[in-house]
């Protein structure tokens, strides 16, 4: 892909008659035919009627080379920002002269003046994969449930089932959160949430886009079987300085940014949790305390330099901090080992220095290199703590060429170490699934301490071919090599796109994948160091239909295959973890999506999928976080005069779970041990959420204010999430999810 360049730009005029009049800048979205011509002017920022009228008159004359895909020119919609400049008072008159001779009126100024505008263009490229699913910076902040968090909106994407409880990581399309990875600009990100989903642990206002993909992801990622979430930074504006402010019932954050000079800048976010005296005074007096000092804060930086046109440096630096201590100031009736202090803290921090070359023939060469440092420790009552650091280094070099017409290369190298340092001690530890509970006074102890690198070399290479203009065709193969279980894998992966039409795209795809098991499971004296790397296969196909301009509709069918699952062995015996599970996932999901233009935007899906396990020796049952149905709606109004309201909706089924049908007393631990039915054979209530959003915004000469209120459970939905027996397991209750949880908020920007 080769975005739009700009050729001829007649000026506009300035309307305003005030001979001080400030500078101002109108936002456009432009429509770029094939043949260069402007067809379509929109104003998505406005600096008043009279200007934007000017700006986007003088827009539809505007010339541009057109953009190209492996050399074919084709339609394109960018942004645009048109600059008037600011009007100076006329100086006084000068002594009278005679007159001179008639001067040539004076010439526009030349497009590079950044006083006469300023022009910058997005073309979103197709995607080369079966299902990338992305949320652009318009939608990010907007979607009602999130708190303005954007990369909440993930949840009410197709495909991704809900989690349980504090555990945040998205489920995408049947597979374990341990199966699927988040990348923050192309390395591993050790959490996507706080706390399990408080918050993301990036910014809003830092976000350009996420990328979803559920399966059937590119060559470009690999060590996963599961899915993937792409996070993109932006980089620093740099018109002028900018700076937010906002503050809620939920967190505080601050927001800068301004320009280095003609070709650097800086973008810095820092927030911080506002929780502390909330949930303790929640809890004063019962017999669960919470302390948090604070819960968590998180912060990123990026600082860039754009010494040429086709060059760019950024330095990226990011890191999050989780800290909860849980109190149980009486045990548990149905276990006494349940009492005690319960938590941690997890603190990570991550620097990127990262350097992207682009040629005029759309070539492209990046490179990545990535430190980072993960501190976890953990304090489980009486029976267990945990105390690891982690370093890890990361590097990525890519290059992308249009090497033939119709034919593109895409080739990397994709290097992951990991050094673990640290101990554990308490109960055995077990597999993130498909394990039934046992009281912890039955089980016995174990202690580990750990030094060791994990080094995890890979390279890639695809090809994206155009046998013709309207088919898209891209093979690739991945290789990796994991040294924890000293075992190498090749996948091969392809997906293909057919534009039927203007309007219709058919696409399908296949591909292999492997993932390496959990260090603690491959560790001795817990864990089995035999166990080999998890393969998985996935297919999808699907069609996406343009209903109208901005209005899409598509159907997409899917099913992943899963060989050597690490599951937990019978009873805990050693080794304690084997490659003895299978899995398969077969699943439909439809999406209905209305991009941000004019006052709108919003999104409707439906996802209908079975995932199921079959351990060894055993019948296939039901994946312990299966979902068969899913539905998420959600949309968000501009009513004008700076007011905005939105709405969500989610509904999934309920995860399965075992039933407790009798129980027997264990005298030697004076606790009663839950005998169980049919593995997963019930199922918990279904999960209904509605959330509202309304936000008011005062905007002025050079700054806004905004007042917002998030409600999350408008309808008070108990929402049961497991739960709770007595002592002999012949009564429980339902535990309880998410209350209705209203957060409101302050917001100003400069």
């Amino acid at each position: 892909m080769v975005a739009p360049t700009l050729l001829d730009a007649p000026p506009a005029a300035d309307p305003r008659d005030e001979a001080d009049a400030p500078r101002a800048e109108v936002e456009l979205e432009l429509d770029i035919a094939r043949d260069g011509s402007v067809t379509r002017a929109r104003v998505v920022r406005s600096a008043g009627e009279s200007l934007d009228a000017s700006a986007a008159s003088a827009a539809t004359a505007f010339r541009f080379e057109p953009a190209t895909r492996d050399g074919a020119p084709i339609p394109a919609r960018i942004r645009y920002v048109h600059v008037f400049a600011a009007k100076s008072p006329p100086a006084p008159a000068p002594a009278p002269a005679p007159a001179p001779a008639p001067a040539p009126a004076p010439a526009p100024a030349p497009p590079e003046d950044p006083d006469a505008f300023v022009a910058k263009a997005r073309v979103e490229a197709p995607p080369r994969e079966v299902t990338r699913r992305t949320l652009a910076r318009d939608e990010l902040s907007r979607i009602a449930g999130t708190r303005g968090d954007p990369i909440r909106a993930v949840e009410l994407l197709p495909g991704v089932s809900r989690p349980a409880g504090l555990d945040g990581t998205p489920i995408l399309r049947g597979a374990n959160p341990d199966d699927s990875q988040v990348y923050i600009e192309g390395a591993p990100a050790p959490a996507l949430y706080h706390l399990g989903g408080l918050a993301s642990v990036v910014h809003s206002r830092v976000l350009d886009t996420v990328d979803l993909y559920p399966s059937n992801f590119s060559v470009r990622y690999g060590r996963k079987a599961g899915g993937i979430v792409e996070v993109r930074l932006r980089d620093p504006r740099e018109d002028r300085f900018h700076g937010i402010a906002d503050l809620s019932l939920l967190d505080s954050s601050l927001v800068v940014e301004t320009p280095l000079g003609d070709k650097a800048g800086f973008l810095g976010a820092v927030r911080r949790s506002n929780l502390d005296a909330v949930l303790n005074a929640a809890v004063d007096g019962a017999d669960l305390a919470i302390t948090a000092a604070p819960v968590y804060w998180d912060y990123q930086s990026v600082a860039t330099l754009k010494p040429t046109s086709k060059d760019r440096l950024r330095l990226l630096a990011y890191g999050s901090s989780d800290r909860l201590r849980v109190v149980l100031k009486n045990a548990a009736d149905v276990d006494p080992a349940l009492r005690g202090s319960f938590g941690g803290s997890t603190v990570f921090h991550r620097v990127q220095l990262g350097y992207r070359h682009r040629t005029d023939g759309g070539s492209e060469l990046s490179t990545e290199l990535t430190y980072g440092r993960t501190d976890a420790k953990g304090s489980f009552g009486g029976f267990a703590r945990s105390d690891f650091s982690i370093d890890t280094l990361q590097g990525r070099t890519e290059l992308a060429a249009n090497v033939a017409p119709g034919v593109r290369l895409t080739a990397g190298l994709d290097v992951l170490a990991n050094h673990f340092r640290g101990g554990y001690r308490g109960v055995p530890p077990t597999a993130n699934e498909g394990v039934e509970q046992t009281n912890i006074s039955s089980q016995g102890r174990v202690a580990i301490d750990v030094s060791q690198w994990s080094r995890q070399p890979g390279a890639y290479v695809e090809l994206g071919l155009r046998p013709v203009p309207e088919v898209l065709i891209v093979p690739g193969v991945r290789a990796d090599y994991n040294s924890m279980v000293d075992e190498a894998s090749v996948d091969p992966r392809v997906s293909a796109r057919w534009e039927a039409d203007e309007k219709t795209v058919i696409k399908a795809g296949a591909g292999a994948f492997s993932q390496q098991p959990l260090e603690y499971a491959s560790v001795r004296p817990i864990g089995n160091p035999d166990l080999r790397l998890t393969r998985s296969l996935h297919t999808s196909a699907g069609v996406e239909r343009t209903l109208v301009e901005g209005v899409t509709v598509g159907g997409e069918g899917f099913a992943k295959w899963l060989d050597g699952v690490v599951g937990s062995t019978p009873d805990g015996r050693e080794p304690f973890f084997t490659n003895a599970q299978r899995g398969r996932i077969f699943g439909g999901e439809l999406l209905l999506r209305v991009r941000p233009r004019g006052r709108f935007f919003g999104f409707a899906s439906y996802t209908l999928m079975r995932s199921e396990r079959r351990d060894e020796g055993e019948a296939w049952r039901l994946f312990d976080r299966d979902q068969p149905h899913i539905v998420a709606v959600a949309g968000s109004y501009r009513l004008g005069r700076g007011w905005e309201i939105g709405a969500s909706f989610r509904y999934t089924s309920g995860a399965p779970y075992t039933p407790v049908v009798a129980s027997s007393y264990d005298a030697r631990n004076d606790v009663y041990d839950a005998r169980y039915g049919a593995r997963f054979s019930s199922r918990n209530p279904a999960f209904a959420r509605l959330d509202l959003r309304v936000e008011k915004k005062w905007s002025f000469q050079v700054w806004s204010l905004a007042m917002y209120l998030d409600v999350q459970n408008v309808l008070n939905a108990p929402n049961r999430e497991g739960f709770a027996y007595n002592y002999d397991y012949t009564a429980r209750d339902g535990v309880r999810g998410l209350p209705v949880f209203p957060s409101l908020g302050l917001r100003g920007e400069l």
